[in-house]
């Protein structure tokens, strides 16, 4: 830096300013910015952030845990929630990483892997409760979550109960009034149950039969589908997308036609994988703006603001040509 500010003839401050970035580097004039990063550039000169980190006690680096091994980015959903965090990190002027725990064998050395210093807050995907969530919120490391609310940790989410709701009264205004709902089969997962026992309860109140199946074994789409068929079902609801997508090739393999056979439904209005003529009905939850405002609740955090313990965004149905009206 030395070297810079002597090529520039300006002072190390302000080659500090000039090379810092964002609103920082405003401060100054169009062309001192310009002098000095052409020196920096003639330099060969490297900004040390690692180093800067150290010296500020902050990273500028918050980071995505699901709670396994890594983020799988070919799933649709945590293709949708990365880029909405990529997109809220841009506004804040934050980095992103996709945080992967590899080689932890205990819940404290996760903690000890998540909190080690390379990041300044964490978003967490975690679909059930769990100790090292808890020690870290009482450790006070800033954590947000994001679909399924975690005690005491701020959390940001979609409205599970109505998405369901509007799928059992889309399939009673079309007639429908013999249903299979398959649900996760991890009991855990809470925004799982809230959407099945929403389902279920709408379903009641409206004198829609509802039959709950939770695939534990190796059945997939096309012997669900079949066994809804033979047991007089004409519609089958789904927890969440990726379960209606495998329904919906395995029926295609097996003969049975959707929606004229039976009508299905998912869960999340993640895009469609490639292939599948069909467009879904679903609930359309907005999974990147989730994640994009728990980046910005994250970020408050850490400006020391108090955020809300709860944020639920609204869904849509999205009536696909998987669903039709039955005389």
């Amino acid at each position: 830096m030395r070297d810079v500010a002597e090529k520039a003839g300006v002072s190390i401050m302000t080659v500090s300013l000039a090379l810092r970035g964002g609103e920082d580097s405003g401060r100054l004039a169009v062309e001192t910015r310009s002098r000095v990063r052409a020196a920096a550039n003639e330099l060969g000169y490297i900004h040390n952030a690692r180093a800067r980190a150290l010296r500020l006690g902050k990273t500028n680096v918050v980071g995505l845990y699901a709670g396994h091994g890594y983020i799988n980015v070919r799933i649709p959903f945590y293709n949708e929630v990365v880029s909405g965090m990529q997109e809220g990190c841009e506004q804040v002027h934050r980095d992103l990483l996709l945080h992967g725990v590899f080689h932890a064998t205990s819940e404290g050395d996760i903690v000890r892997e998540l909190a080690d210093g390379r990041i300044d807050g964490l978003i967490v995907a975690v679909p059930f409760a769990s100790g090292f969530l808890a020690t870290l919120r009482e450790s006070g490391f800033p954590v947000v979550s994001i679909v399924d609310p975690q005690p005491g940790i701020p959390s940001v989410g979609v409205d599970d109960t109505d998405g369901a709701r509007k799928i059992a009264t889309h399939l009673h205004s079309l007639g429908h009034r013999k249903t299979v709902y398959v649900s996760s089969p991890d009991r855990q997962i809470a925004s799982a149950e809230k959407r099945l026992e929403s389902y279920v309860a709408t379903a009641n109140a409206l004198g829609l039969e509802a039959t709950v199946v939770r695939p534990h074994d190796d059945r997939h789409g096309q012997d669900l589908a079949r066994t809804a068929i033979d047991a007089g079902a004409t519609a089958l609801a789904c927890w969440n997308d990726l379960s209606a997508f495998g329904i919906l090739a395995q029926c295609a393999a097996a003969g049975i036609r959707v929606p004229d056979d039976l009508s299905v439904v998912g869960f999340d209005g993640v895009p469609l994988p490639y292939g599948l003529p069909l467009e879904l009905t679903t609930v359309v939850a907005p999974w990147a703006e989730v994640a994009k405002l728990a980046v910005l609740r994250l970020d408050a955090i850490l400006n020391g603001e108090e955020v809300p313990l709860l944020t639920t965004l609204p869904v849509q149905l999205s009536p696909g040509s998987t669903t039709k009206a039955i005389s």
